[in-house]
């Protein structure tokens, strides 16, 4: 690493020195320096001096012999030593492959494999397994890496990394991939580690267009933030749905049934209607069969017909994808006619000034914007809430009249909410096409089944023609829209011929946890495998009380006295009592059921799970199903021991907790 260090440092000072050379000594008509590669190297050398920067991790991890002869360091960078040999691969390169993938039943011309441990960045023991030898061998480096305590934010598993987690990172850039992932099966991080894998495979096509990935809140947004870096990454945008879709910024609010209604896929047939509803007829521009329409040209009038302008505009609809291009499509036909009339009658060559000055004639413009107004997508909007005609014709046969009412807006004004931001997104995007800086070449999207059908719609524009990596788990569906099945879900996506999987073997939860969680899956309304854990220790206890907050504040008490983060999971309004009652300390954190997801802690108290249930979702609404969903995902968010404590009765679907 010194030697690399000292290679880039030389580099980048040999360009300086080359660039500012570059700007003296010059003669008459020398060209100046490129700032553009100035400015490129200068970036370059800043990225490539902090990636080899010492960090606190280490920077292999394990080790490959091979039937060859040939071995080995794996690690999360390429290391060379002085003669440009590697002493360490990224663990992103073909060859590291082996390392995840050997077994002793498939060796892959893997003779040995040997796993280090480390803390910090210091060996602390390391284990060799001989393939050779035809047995499996349990690793306690492993299992010690994957139990691990948390202490913080959620860190990367290049040193843990499974087969079959493996083959999904690894899968090609045009693959889109579907995982439905259980609790623990480390979905989360396969996303991650694949958008690492794929910048570094395919540097050229991404780097261009861009790799995006969307989490459900800023909370968990905040806990993966570090993986990316750790893994040599610093240029991927990670953002939430609502940062994406601008749902951030809104104004309005909308009621539950008026919020569902927006959300629901019919709503894009609805735009699609508001948007062509305004195309108009040859007549709307005071054409009839026996009144053509005249452009004064000099001392010429050029005359299209009725028939030549009917064609013109069905052509201009069939073969355009947009509002603007249409508009430009049938503006371009009635130059085209008037051309060939020039051309026939007066034997002119008409050039491109002579079709600008044509298009500012006051008839061809009236025309133009009596068939085919301008239109924005704020008036197009504004006009479906605040005028009912206009609002049935778009809505007939696709709501209800009561579900259509719902889009009306109350008084003249109307304050955008976070729905409608995605109305409009739909409406923008039948007007013009997306500008290339708004797409991206990959997207991963994490928690992907609470996604409504108009959220999907607006990330599947953002994603262009690119692969989708598309994670979640529809037993966490916790949005009164949440997906019921993944291949509608793909569908509003945009996506087909679509990889679909399932992780269901769990790592970081234990077996006792997932068992209790597994209880719920028969009343949560989705078909899923129940998750299985490779982890027999953990623990479950049961505390009942009659006052939740003490019995909470003394549970988190005793989880404090071992080693790792507390999480404290409650109904949304229990909160401000509890935190109250907690001692005040980085390792506890106290979460709102409704944002627990995706989250893990070592231990976990679960206060109430009756009140989890009942909690009211979007708008104040229950909506049946979801609090139990809310309850499955607080169960499932401990990695090492789970407090349950409660001063009403366990909920039955849990078929009681019989351990204390």
């Amino acid at each position: 690493m010194t030697s690399m260090h000292r290679d880039t440092a030389g580099l980048i000072e040999g360009f300086e020195s080359e660039f500012e050379e570059g700007k003296q000594n010059r003669f008459e008509g020398d060209k100046g320096p490129d700032k553009h590669l100035g400015f490129s190297m200068a970036n370059f050398g800043a990225d490539r001096m902090a990636d080899l920067a010492v960090r606190e991790v280490a920077l292999f991890f394990g080790r490959l012999w091979f039937d060859s002869g040939e071995d080995y360091h794996i690690g999360r960078r390429h290391v060379r030593d002085d003669s440009a040999s590697p002493l360490v691969l990224d663990w992103r390169a073909p060859v590291s492959q082996h390392y995840y993938r050997a077994s002793a039943h498939d060796r892959h011309g893997v003779a040995k494999r040997r796993r280090f441990g480390f803390r910090g960045g210091a060996i602390t023991g390391f284990e060799d397994e001989d393939l050779r030898l035809g047995e499996e061998v349990v690793s306690d480096i492993l299992t010690a890496e994957i139990e691990r305590p948390r202490t913080g934010p959620m860190r990367d598993i290049v040193a843990t990394i499974q087969p079959e987690q493996d083959e999904l990172i690894r899968r090609d850039a045009a693959t889109t991939l579907c995982v439905q992932g259980a609790p623990g099966t480390g979905k989360t991080a396969v996303g991650l580690h694949r958008a690492a894998w794929l910048l570094y495979n395919y540097p050229e096509q991404l780097e261009k267009s861009g790799l995006l990935v969307i989490g459900p809140n800023e909370g968990f947004l905040a806990y993966i933030a570090g993986v990316l870096p750790t893994l040599g990454e610093s240029s991927v945008r990670q953002v939430t749905v609502d940062r994406l879709t601008g749902a951030d910024t809104a104004r309005g609010t909308d009621s539950h049934e008026a919020a569902m209604v927006k959300h629901d896929a019919r709503m894009a047939a609805v735009c699609e209607r508001a948007v062509w509803g305004h195309l108009g007829r040859p007549e709307d521009g005071g054409v009839t069969a026996d009144r053509p329409l005249e452009v004064g040209d000099g001392g010429w009038r050029w005359r299209l017909g009725l028939r030549y302008l009917t064609e013109a505009i069905q052509s201009a609809r069939k073969h355009t994808r947009t509002w603007e291009a249409g508009r430009k499509a049938l503006e371009d036909a009635m130059v085209h006619g008037a051309r060939r009339q020039a051309e026939i009658r007066a034997g002119m060559a008409p050039d491109s000034k002579w079709a600008t000055r044509l298009k500012k004639q006051p008839a061809f413009r009236d025309f133009l914007d009596a068939v085919w107004p301008k239109l924005s997508a704020k008036a197009v909007l504004r006009k479906l809430y605040l005028d009912p005609g206009f609002r049935s014709d778009a809505t007939a046969g696709l709501l209800a009249s009561e579900e259509a009412e719902l889009l009306a807006a109350r008084g003249r004004t109307v304050k955008h909410s976070a729905a409608d931001l995605l109305v409009l997104d739909e409406i923008t995007s039948l007007l013009k096409l997306p500008k290339p800086s708004d797409s991206f070449g990959h997207i991963v999207i994490d928690e992907a089944q609470d996604l409504s059908p108009m959220q999907c719609r607006v990330i599947a524009r953002r994603g262009g023609t690119g692969a989708l990596t598309v994670l979640g788990d529809l037993a966490q569906g916790t949005t009164p829209w949440a997906a019921a099945d993944w291949r509608t879900q793909m569908g509003h996506l945009g996506r087909t011929g679509v990889e679909y999987t399932d992780l269901t073997a769990g790592f970081r939860v234990p077996g006792v946890i997932i068992g209790l969680a597994n209880r719920l899956l028969p009343h949560l309304g989705v078909e899923v495998a129940p998750a299985r854990s490779i982890r027999s220790d953990g623990a479950l206890d049961r505390i009942e009380v009659a006052d939740l907050a003490a019995g909470v504040a003394e549970a988190v008490g005793k989880a404090l006295a071992e080693e790792g983060m507390v999480g404290v999971i409650a109904a949304d309004e229990r909160l401000s009592e509890l935190r109250a009652a907690l001692p005040r300390t980085d390792r506890v954190d106290l979460v709102p059921a409704t944002l627990a997801k995706g989250l893990e802690y070592d231990h976990v108290v679960v206060a109430e799970p009756a009140e989890i249930i009942a909690a009211p979702a979007t708008g104040g609404a229950t909506v049946a199903g979801v609090g139990l969903r809310h309850l499955y995902v607080a169960l499932t968010r401990a990695v090492t021991r789970l407090t349950v404590v409660h001063a009403r009765p366990v909920p039955p679907q849990l078929g009681g907790i019989d351990i204390d």
